[in-house]
């Protein structure tokens, strides 16, 4: 059983939302082939939250800037003590004064996470729904027909995600060749954040496509 895992921060009311990075990350251009911008993150990130009413810190903080999976520390250490590994890229912290009604004092450490190092699978394109779905031989980005995908994956029967997944890695939360971006995980990861108790997180079936709505655990 795979999911797809994300934040649930827009089924969620009152967490926060990192609106952009003031501090950490370094923009290298465009690349010469596909156009794409190339973006570095480096050890230590600044983060500046929306400014939405809060009332707790979560597990996973939704990014609308690099889309970053950004995780705390209490996420990380569950997943490792429960035997599975995670790639940190490095810190992830916020800059003062937060305007969400929450407290820096009272906030996890965080980390963002580093899919480029967690690669396991390998996406089928056509089976999970992109059109002209083609890869960028100098970044590795992956384009596509942004109009007929979104209406293939929009469809009432919408395809199913379908990936080559390769377990001798050892990878329970991966990312696939489509974006170092976007995370999987098997029902391991699952059952973990349900032991833990953990918070803001969406698991979707990958049976369901990209579209499905995040199951209740």
């Amino acid at each position: 059983m795979f999911y797809l895992i994300s934040d649930r921060t827009f089924h969620t009311r009152g967490v926060p939302w990192i609106e952009e990075f003031v501090s950490g990350t370094e923009y290298h251009g465009d690349c010469e082939e596909c156009g794409g911008p190339l973006d570095e993150c480096h050890p230590e990130m600044v983060a500046r939250l929306e400014r939405n009413r809060c009332r707790l810190w979560t597990d996973l903080i939704g990014c609308g800037h690099l889309l970053l999976m950004v995780m705390s520390e209490t996420f990380v250490n569950a997943m490792r003590e429960d035997g599975m590994r995670v790639e940190t890229g490095g810190r992830v912290t916020f800059a003062e004064p937060l305007c969400n009604g929450l407290s820096i004092a009272d906030a996890p450490s965080y980390f963002w996470i580093d899919g480029g190092k967690m690669r396991a699978a390998s996406m089928d394109f056509e089976a999970s729904g992109y059109v002209g779905a083609q890869k960028c031989s100098r970044c590795g980005r992956v384009r596509d027909n942004v109009g007929a995908t979104y209406a293939r994956m929009h469809a009432e029967q919408p395809p199913p995600i379908v990936f080559d997944y390769d377990a001798s890695l050892g990878f329970d939360l991966f990312t696939t060749d489509r974006t170092p971006k976007k995370f999987f995980c098997t029902e391991r990861v699952f059952a973990c954040a349900k032991r833990h108790r953990l918070t803001n997180i969406a698991f979707s079936p990958i049976e369901a496509g990209f579209q499905a709505k995040p199951i209740k655990y």
